[in-house]
Parts: structure tokens; C-alpha cells; sequence
């Protein structure tokens, strides 16, 4: 299962205008993101398309290749680390 995952974010849905990349996203987002709001989604590519952005899929993208399990841990500490200095407050 854990396989599963770690795919589906090493696999990048790239959305790019000339050769700048406007987005970067992992396809575990993109589909967790239509299932939530797939009319979101679909106005979102279709006026992409109509302003000329292009859309390509990279497979096991370089950047992405850590380990899923490490990645989701360090994004935890990060956001207690973030609401500990917001609050003031040491646990």
C-alpha cells in the first residue's frame, strides 16, 4: 500500500506556459483534489488549456524520490514547529 502511494507522489503532473513551470503537482494531490471537487478541477484545466498552458506527466520525478513515510513526518514537524511559534507555546 505504502508502494502506492510513494508512486503517486513521485509522479508529477506538470503544467507549464513557454518553458516556465506554473505548477508542480503530485498525482496523489491531483486525484485526492477531484474527489473532493472534481468541477474544480475540470474549469481549472479547461481555461489553463485556453490560455496556452501545457500539461505533461513525469514519471518518478528526480526531486521526489525520498522516502514518502520520511517526507510525511518531516511535514508534521514542520507544521507543529510553525503553530509552536505562533502560539508561544513549548510542549
Amino acid at each position: 500500500m505504502n508502494n502506492i502511494f510513494s508512486t503517486l507522489y513521485r509522479t508529477r503532473i506538470k503544467v507549464t506556459k513557454d518553458s516556465t513551470t506554473i505548477i508542480n503537482l503530485s498525482l496523489l494531490f491531483t486525484i485526492v483534489s477531484a474527489l473532493l471537487a472534481i468541477w474544480l478541477v475540470v474549469i481549472g484545466a479547461v481555461v489553463a488549456l485556453l490560455l496556452g498552458y501545457r500539461f505533461s506527466i513525469q514519471k518518478n520525478a528526480p526531486e521526489f524520490t525520498g522516502d514518502l513515510k520520511e517526507i510525511v513526518e518531516d511535514a508534521g514537524d514542520n507544521v507543529k514547529e510553525v503553530v509552536r511559534n505562533f502560539t508561544g507555546k513549548d510542549e
